[in-house]
């Protein structure tokens, strides 16, 4: 496969506003059909979002079938899909008590499937109409037009709905307006766009203004930035920034969703699944959907997170065939964990590479996942090379690397990143050298680096360092659970229990067994282990958990009996692991 499959198109969806916006004087001129013509033959979406009832819309635009893959009407009350002719309501019928009374106040006004639409200078009435009659309906203006729409029907919702019908996702979204009651639209697409003579307030919300009116407007905006997939104007998005924590003068300390290639590095069991902990949370909270390969079962807890699934590992969901993971990225707003703690190495470099080549595909037709996150990233991508370098090369797209030191990984991954974060300044250093190949390497000054302190550099053409507080995270994070309760560690890193005379050699090479023999040995072979510190030295330097460890030590400094120190000691086990 290509390895460029995984530069993934940001765009996939153009949401466009009928009047004023692709529509000059009711219509839709000869240039403006081509330009949405050409955004369809890319392979991406058109949608038409308007406040026109659909039988308007049609005489006004008899090629709506042909220019539009979806329309949201009625101001988000409608939906229409001309490929298959469907149409779905929304919004509540009008109301024949409401429809009554604005006779009766002499109202003028059309009625469609959930929308009743008259003109500005008949608000009063209509808002006295809606208190007379009790019922609940909003007034939305559209310049010199106003809109009555039942209670939370926006522009914003229709497109919503519009989108989950084609799985799509509005951050792989442009919406294009001028007026009033494009706000809701606009302010849920990824990228904001107002033409020029657009009313001020939308303007001054917009992420882009156009320099031409209108249709014209449009154009520009579809030859300049479109066709390069918003490529110039991501620096602008700013409003999307995930807040990764603060610095010491108390500025957040702010990450792009998009194009960013992030490499965390540090030791073992040093804050590294603290911060991507954080850093999905905060995707997934903004709606965003990541792809986390797992292979060491660290992110089990993750379940935990709405619309989160985790797969694979000990528990009964299994592992997604390449088929079966295509399906489940389709869907916009979930995110998988797929935990390859049970698989060898071997086996874990070739289901990532499957796992990648389905990612692949699917980003290519739909923008999906928005990010992609290597966990342990020297399994998968060691140093001398796997099948995975080969779909990571040469990518655009959002990912982030998990490893224990840039030398773990491939020559040609190391050069990857344009964002090295690390928990340990010397693996900060090393890192960022690396991954700027030549260029300018963001140094950072002090001590080293306190508990839940991170350093981060952005490279490129403005390269800068920090030094910040990492934020709390919702989930708490347990390391390599499978691994340490169900899995084997070698000899060399099992706990024996031994005894004040070497009597015994009873080897445990996971917590489970360590539990079955700590609750079988004699009082004095776990009184002199005890007091030796064995047994928080073993969960800090093999566990790696610092918690745990923590814990321990408490136990064996508290100068406890040996049946309460076994049994607050085998309590702490238990509060952190399934044994």
């Amino acid at each position: 496969m290509n390895a460029r499959v995984l530069a993934a198109v940001n765009v996939h969806v153009l949401a466009c506003d009928y009047d004023g916006t692709i529509a000059d004087g009711g219509r839709c001129s000869t240039e403006i059909a081509r330009a949405l013509t050409r955004v369809r033959e890319s392979g991406r979406k058109v949608l038409l979002v308007t406040g026109r009832m659909l039988p308007d819309l049609r005489a006004v635009c008899p090629d709506v079938d042909h220019l539009f893959d979806a329309v949201v009407a009625e101001n988000g009350a409608l939906l229409y899909f001309p490929e298959s002719r469907e149409a779905k309501v929304l919004g509540d019928p009008p109301e024949p008590a409401l429809i009554e009374e604005l006779r009766r106040r002499g109202v003028p006004f059309d009625v469609g499937s959930s929308i009743i639409a008259t003109v500005e200078a008949y608000a009063e009435a209509a808002l006295a109409a809606i208190r007379e009659t009790g019922v609940e309906r909003t007034l939305v203006f559209n310049k010199g037009a106003l809109m009555l729409l039942p209670g939370g029907v926006t522009k914003g919702t229709g497109l919503e709905a519009a989108l989950t019908v084609l799985a799509l996702s509005p951050h792989n979204s442009i919406g294009i307006g001028d007026a009033e009651n494009d706000h809701a639209f606009l302010a849920m697409s990824e990228c904001a766009v107002a033409v020029a003579d657009a009313i001020p307030a939308l303007r001054e919300r917009a992420d882009y203004v156009t320099r031409a009116p209108g249709s014209r407007g449009v154009i520009e905006f579809i030859e300049e930035h479109l066709v390069n997939d918003l490529v110039e104007l991501m620096p602008r998005l700013t409003r999307h920034r995930l807040i990764l924590g603060e610095s010491d003068d108390r500025e957040p300390v702010t990450i792009s969703p998009h194009a960013t290639r992030l490499l965390i590095v540090g030791p073992s069991a040093s804050g590294k699944s603290t911060l991507t902990g954080l850093l999905v949370e905060r995707l997934v909270e903004s709606g965003r959907s990541v792809l986390l390969i797992d292979p060491e079962g660290d992110y089990q807890t993750f379940a935990e997170i709405e619309r989160v699934v985790v797969l694979g590992g000990s528990s009964e969901r299994a592992l997604p065939t390449p088929d079966e993971l295509r399906q489940l990225l389709h869907q916009p707003r979930t995110s998988l964990v797929l935990n390859l703690s049970a698989m060898s190495r071997a086996e874990k470099v070739a289901y990532a590479t499957k796992a990648l080549s389905a990612v692949a595909f699917v980003r290519s037709t739909t923008g999906l996942p928005h990010w992609l996150i290597l966990d342990e990233a020297h399994h998968i991508a060691p140093a001398d090379g796997s099948p995975v370098v080969d779909l990571l090369r040469g990518g655009a797209e959002s990912l982030c690397m998990i490893t224990l030191a840039v030398t773990d990984l491939a020559p040609d991954v190391r050069v990857l990143p344009n964002v090295v974060a690390a928990t340990e300044l010397e693996a900060f250093a090393a890192t960022v050298r690396t991954a700027a190949a030549g260029g300018t390497a963001p140094t950072l000054s002090g001590g080293p680096l306190a508990q839940g302190e991170i350093a981060i550099a952005w490279l490129g053409p403005e390269p800068r360092a920090w030094r910040f507080r990492l934020a709390k995270r919702r989930v708490q994070h347990r390391r390599h659970v499978r691994k340490y309760t169900e899995g084997e560690l070698p000899p060399d890193r099992s706990f024996y229990f031994r005894g004040p005379a070497g009597a015994l050699n009873l080897r445990a090479a996971n917590l489970v067994r360590f539990v079955e023999l700590a609750e079988g040995v004699d009082e004095q072979t776990w009184a002199w282990h005890l007091k030796q510190h064995d047994y928080s030295t073993w969960a800090l330097q093999e566990i790696k958990d610092e918690g745990l460890a923590t814990a321990l030590k408490e136990v064996e400094d508290a100068g406890l009996e040996p049946a309460e120190s076994r049994r607050r000691a085998l309590d702490a086990i238990r509060a952190r692991y399934a044994v």
